[in-house]
């Protein structure tokens, strides 16, 4: 027959003494109390040490999530320094790069929404000038650009950022503090009495600033790329953080003690639901002074207080240790006492970041989150009162008890507690190791009775446990890897998509946009958008919305076809090919796009050059074939003239032919010198010395026609050039404008260079080039003078490409003509 555990108790207890228990009974009767204040302030303890544990827990992964978030902004900086500056990728990086914030309207109204992370994306030049700057979402106008390489000129009057970041080497990062305007305490709270009612107050709006330094091919100093973080993405982490039951909340309650704040590693408060107590900078960029024992009245009223911790030990001495601990990367907790004299537990954990000033310590600072200790003692209150009521009720049914079974109750005691208390003291052991994560404790019970069971059932839990946590594990990596997998495979597709120089857009079966790459957009504007029709994506694209039709209902006109329209003043080529997704587009259709019409001008240049090649070797072969008859001819004509007989009207008629003859001549070595030119000589020269001795040559043939040459020089470096081919473009052109202005006017030559090229403008104040001769004046022969060869600015054109540099023509009867060359300093 098995013994149970319940014949064991009902024989020990038969065999108990009375006197025993009387014993006992009077001294635990006489010890209760004592037991019960010790055990009340245990409780207390016990509940104190869980929840800090429990905060220091949810700050360190608070910490670690901050950690992640500024690596990641340093991610997104790096991305801007690596690829072009143009408008588009900055307005696609600030609108893709996005998070959450909880705006308020009331006590309990809010509004979560996506923010931009950063609110200033900058390119700045060597010198420190802004070239763009995209803030709110907006671009800047020029006129609202700043030089910030003077630190009063940046946003905060008092920002370093430029010379910081010019210091660094390629690829290095400069991260600034928190920067921005102080918000004192009526400014907040606007009338409201206290932070978490002031929902029309003022907020805090600062930045935190991401430089990287930008070098040209050469390795030279280039300029720089800053983002500016938004504070209020700052603010989100600690903000909605309620270590009560809540869990999290809308705004803190900051008398209460409850609630969550950021300090950086030099101590000052950078989050926090006091805005006065944030670090701030007055309006004339000086930084507002920490709140200290000596602070003024004044200061203290007016909110003019930010918080820095290292300063804080007349408040509270744990603050400064705290600060101390972060900096030296340590996690843990203390008792603090706020300034609204609200006594708490604080856990803290330190930011884990050395990138920029943070290098000093290795943190970004620490995350602390406090939590009023009078909460956490209820438990032991309720415990308390529940103790005290079980004891009034023992010691009415002790008195009742101790007379029936004093004499037996020490004997049944020692033997009840030696058969329950060993194996429970086994099974509490394995307990605490299987809580410590130890899933392969095991408890050996030899007994058979109902604690034998529990064991034998302990053991079957742990083993269970033990299997599940492999599997568990098992399949969390498992997920990973696919997570990693699927990851992989769509950045990959979605990086494919996005370089290549074609557009791609997909429509659904009802003509509906699916989706379009960065280059669709490019070609058909940021405004479209998915879910748009054809007919808008395809607004002002000439034939384009008639094949998507055809392809789309009628099921045809699939593959490669040319399309060619009219487009700002010019024509536009594309290789336009549509391809069905599934039979006969059920599933939609895919539109390819890519641009022919640098392609097509390439193609109508090589025309150009061949037509001109062939026309200066014709050229070249009548100048031969002519040149030795006419020279026969003039030497004829030159006898007869000196012949005394001849009558002067045949001698006068003589001489025009001749002259006409010698015009011949000249037209006939033009085009000797345009089919055959002169191979260039370049060598290093001063290109304001030539244009002066060009403008000395041709000043006496000016002051003959009334006309004044005036001259602009402007800084020019030395550069490898052909001063006499330049001379001879430069003589073309004025001789050009002394022909548009005969009866007087002004010429004027200037010069200018950039980075890359030296630029000579010629102008005057002439009647200007008619509209329809504009295309056709570098053509060779032509002319609108009915005199001279037509070859001067052709010859102009290609002494300029001779030099791999462009000329450009304006026009207009009102201002005259302006010729410009553009010559490169380097190629």
């Amino acid at each position: 027959m098995r013994l149970t555990l319940f014949k064991k108790i009902l024989a020990v207890t038969l065999l108990l003494s009375l006197l025993p228990l009387l014993v006992s009974s009077l001294i635990l009767l006489s010890n209760l109390e004592s037991v019960n204040t010790r055990l009340t302030a245990e409780i207390a303890d016990t509940s104190d040490i869980q929840a800090a544990e429990s905060l220091q827990m949810r700050a360190q992964h608070v910490a670690e999530t901050i950690s992640e978030f500024l690596r990641q902004c340093e991610g997104d900086l790096l991305f801007l320094a690596s690829t072009p500056t143009d408008r588009q990728t900055l307005l696609n990086f600030y609108t893709t790069r996005r998070s959450e914030v909880w705006e308020r309207f009331g006590a309990t109204e809010e509004l979560r929404k996506l923010t931009p992370l950063y609110r200033t994306i900058a390119y700045i030049d060597k010198n420190g000038n802004e070239r763009i700057v995209l803030r709110d979402g907006m671009f800047l106008k020029q006129s609202e650009l700043r030089n910030v390489s003077v630190p009063s000129g940046t946003e905060f009057k008092n920002e370093d950022y430029y010379f910081r970041t010019k210091d660094l080497r390629q690829g290095e990062i400069y991260v600034s503090h928190l920067t921005g305007f102080h918000v004192s305490r009526q400014e907040q709270l606007a009338g409201a009495s206290e932070p978490e009612k002031a929902y029309d107050g003022k907020i805090y709006e600062g930045v935190i600033r991401f430089g990287s330094p930008l070098f040209d091919k050469r390795g030279a100093f280039n300029g720089m790329v800053v983002i500016s973080l938004d504070h209020r993405h700052l603010m989100e982490f600690t903000q909605h953080i309620d270590p009560g039951r809540n869990f999290s909340t809308l705004f803190p309650s900051y008398k209460s003690g409850n609630y969550a704040f950021l300090f950086d590693d030099q101590g000052w408060i950078i989050t926090h639901p006091k805005f006065w107590d944030i670090r701030g900078l007055d309006r004339d960029g000086r930084l507002v002074p920490a709140y200290t024992a000596k602070s003024s009245q004044a200061d203290i009223d007016s909110g003019r207080i930010p918080y820095n911790l290292d300063q804080a030990g007349f408040i509270h001495p744990n603050y400064p240790v705290v600060a101390d601990a972060v900096r030296k990367r340590k996690i843990g907790y203390v008792d603090t006492t706020n300034v609204g004299g609200a006594k708490k537990i604080m856990s803290y954990a330190p930011i884990l970041y050395d990138t920029g000033d943070y290098s000093k310590y290795g943190v970004f600072g620490g995350v602390t989150i406090g939590f009023q200790a009078d909460q956490f003692h209820d438990a032991a209150r309720k415990g308390s009162r529940l103790i005290h009521r079980e004891l009034r009720a023992h010691r009415t049914l002790s008195a009742i008890i101790i007379i029936f079974t004093a004499l037996v109750a020490g004997f049944s005691a020692w033997a009840l507690s030696r058969g329950i208390t060993r194996p429970l003291n086994q099974l509490i052991i394995g307990a605490r190791r299987l809580a410590e994560g130890d899933t392969r404790s095991r408890v050996s019970v030899s007994s058979t009775d109902e604690m034998g069971e529990l064991a034998d059932t302990f053991n079957i839990m742990s083993n269970e446990l033990e299997i599940r946590k492999v599997s568990l594990l098992s399949t969390l990596d498992e997920l990973r890897r696919s997570r990693l997998d699927i990851l992989d495979e769509r950045n990959f597709k979605e990086s494919i998509l996005e370089s290549i120089s074609s557009a791609i857009v997909t429509f659904s079966p009802d003509g509906l946009l699916t989706s379009i790459n960065t280059t669709g957009r490019n070609f058909l504007g940021s405004e479209v958008a998915v879910d748009m029709h054809y007919r808008d994506v395809f607004s002002g694209w000439e034939g384009m919305e008639q094949r998507t039709q055809q392809a789309l209902i009628e099921h045809s006109g699939y593959g490669r076809q040319a399309l060619r329209f009219e487009r700002n003043n010019g024509w536009a080529h594309f290789d336009v090919g549509l391809f069905p997704i599934g039979n006969n587009a059920e599933r939609g259709l895919t539109v390819t796009m890519r641009n022919e019409t640098e392609k097509e001008k390439l193609r109508e240049e090589m025309m150009r050059l061949d037509r001109l090649a062939s026309l200066g070797k014709l050229s070249a072969g009548i100048a031969h074939e002519v040149r030795n008859p006419l020279t026969g001819i003039s030497l004829l004509l030159d006898d007869l003239h000196d012949n005394a007989a001849l009558a002067p009207d045949d001698q006068n008629m003589i001489k025009k032919a001749l002259a006409e003859i010698e015009r011949v001549e000249r037209l006939i070595s033009a085009l000797l010198n345009y089919s055959s030119p002169v191979r260039a000589d370049f060598r290093m020269g001063d290109l304001n010395l030539v244009i002066n001795d060009t403008a000395l040559m041709m000043k006496r043939q000016c002051e003959r026609q009334k006309t004044s040459i005036v001259i602009d020089p402007g800084e020019l470096p030395s550069f490898r050039f052909d001063p006499e081919k330049v001379k001879q473009a430069l003589i073309n052109i004025i001789k050009n404008a002394l022909e548009a202005i005969p009866d007087g006017g002004e010429i004027r030559i200037s010069t200018s260079a950039d980075s890359q090229h030296a630029r000579l403008i010629v102008s005057d104040n002439g009647p200007g080039i008619r509209a329809e001769d504009l295309p056709l004046i570098f053509e060779p022969f032509f002319t609108s003078k009915g005199a001279g060869t037509g070859l001067g600015l052709s010859i102009t054109q290609r002494i300029v490409e001779e030099h791999h540099g462009q000329i450009r023509v304006e026009s207009s009867a009102e201002t005259g003509t302006v010729f410009t060359l553009e010559l490169p300093l380097v190629y």
